[in-house]
């Protein structure tokens, strides 16, 4: 994936969790179903590097800004699945994987 994937995909989680205070909910599944051979590597950097740019323009104050800690938390929480399709023997796994992880084996980013 080049770099300018990546910033678009860095544009678009920002855009998806500052437009509604929910917006963190369904980033991740969004991503996944959009850029399905994105892997999950670049999922959470993506996510990592959206939430730091939320902070750089309105502040370094968490308080004031929920969805740069909720990102973050949905960030971590993906981590978990990649490593789940790790002990399975994935070592890589993309959106379209993710996808199908979730509706087979943990539905959590479905409902989410």
């Amino acid at each position: 994936m080049s770099l300018e994937q990546i910033d678009t995909m860095i544009d678009f989680a920002i855009a998806q969790v500052s437009d509604t205070p929910d917006g963190y909910r369904a980033v991740v599944r969004d991503m996944a179903k959009q850029w399905p051979d994105a892997t999950g590597a670049q999922m959470i950097f993506v996510l990592v590097s959206a939430s730091h740019a939320i902070e750089r323009v309105f502040g370094d104050n968490p308080d004031g800004h929920p969805e740069v800690q909720n990102t973050l938390r949905v960030a971590a929480l993906l981590g978990s699945d990649l490593f789940a399709l790790q002990l399975r023997g994935n070592f890589a796994p993309t959106g379209r994987d993710l996808g199908r992880y979730w509706a087979d084996s943990d539905p959590f980013f479905l409902h989410l």
